[in-house]
Formats: structure tokens, C-alpha cells, sequence
């Protein structure tokens, strides 16, 4: 159906969009530390750019050299990934008879930390966890952090969007 695809894309849009501006409350109210910030647009663009390249892991990504463009490549990456993790929320939830809601949606907000702590960290040179990134920068909980904020989105707009 058309109209579910387009609502599914919009709760997307707008649950990534929400995890944008919690990741601003959480640095705003100093949750998520004063240190580097090791995982904005630029380092995502940077990231997925070098993969046009044929280059998939680095030794650290802040040492390579930027990309013409990582910065709006990197938000248009950020709400594609968002938005297909969204859709596949959705699509899940209604092929497993599971209902959408708070709990779901915050669940998989959180389960989505697969990706950057067990992909993203470890080919931007920072290992499992962000283990190996710079003293302060605080990976693993800024992710934490801004993915719970995703499915709060996905719960928010879920509801207010009626997607499925």
C-alpha cells in the first residue's frame, strides 16, 4: 500500500529527527560529556564516503582526510539508515503480530546500537564498544543515548502517524 509506505517513510524522517534533538538535549544537559564528538554527520559522511573508495575499516577516522561534502552526505545517510531501520520496524511488528507501541519502539531503539557499536566504532578505528576512542568522547553512551531517543521517535510518531 502506497500510503503506508509514505506514512512509514515520514515516521522515519521524523523519528531519526527526534533522535537529532535528543542527542542536542542530552549534550545540552552535559548526559553525554564534554568530550570529542565522534559520531556527527561529518564522521558518518567521512565513513560511508571512503566506502566509494573500496575503503571499509580505518585506523581512525578523525586522522583521514575529510571529504569533500561529509557533512550533508552524512545527514543523508543518518535519515536513510533511520528510515529503513523504521520501515523495518514496522514491517517486522506486522509480520510477527507483534503490536507497535512504547515498549517495542524503545526496545528496538535501543537494539538498534548493534550497528555503530559492532560496525561503525570498529571500521572508524575505535573497536567494539568504542573502546579505543579518545578519553571523554563517551561512544558507547552517546549512542546509547541518542538510539533510545530513536525509538522514543518511532513510538511518537508511530502513534501519531498510524503508519501500519
Amino acid at each position: 500500500n502506497g500510503h503506508a509506505l509514505l506514512m512509514g517513510i515520514v515516521t522515519g524522517l521524523a523519528a531519526t529527527a527526534t533522535m537529532d534533538i535528543g542527542s542536542l538535549v542530552g549534550i545540552l544537559l552535559g548526559i553525554l560529556g564534554k568530550g570529542p564528538r565522534l559520531n556527527g554527520f561529518d564522521m558518518i559522511g567521512r565513513w560511508i564516503g571512503y566506502f566509494f573508495r573500496g575503503v571499509f575499516r580505518h585506523a581512525n577516522i578523525r586522522e583521514e582526510a575529510a571529504l569533500r561534502g561529509e557533512v550533508p552526505f552524512g545527514i543523508f545517510c543518518h535519515y536513510c539508515i533511520g528510515t529503513v531501520l523504521t520501515l523495518f520496524y514496522l514491517e517486522a511488528s506486522k509480520l510477527l503480530q507483534i503490536p507497535t507501541g512504547v515498549i517495542t519502539a524503545l526496545v528496538f531503539g535501543v537494539l538498534t546500537n548493534i550497528f555503530p557499536w559492532f560496525i561503525m566504532f570498529p571500521a572508524q578505528g575505535y573497536s567494539w564498544l568504542g573502546r579505543r576512542a579518545p578519553e571523554g568522547a563517551h561512544l558507547t553512551r552517546t549512542s546509547f543515548w541518542n538510539h533510545l531517543f530513536f525509538g522514543v521517535g518511532i513510538a511518537l510518531w508511530t502513534a501519531i502517524l498510524k503508519p501500519v
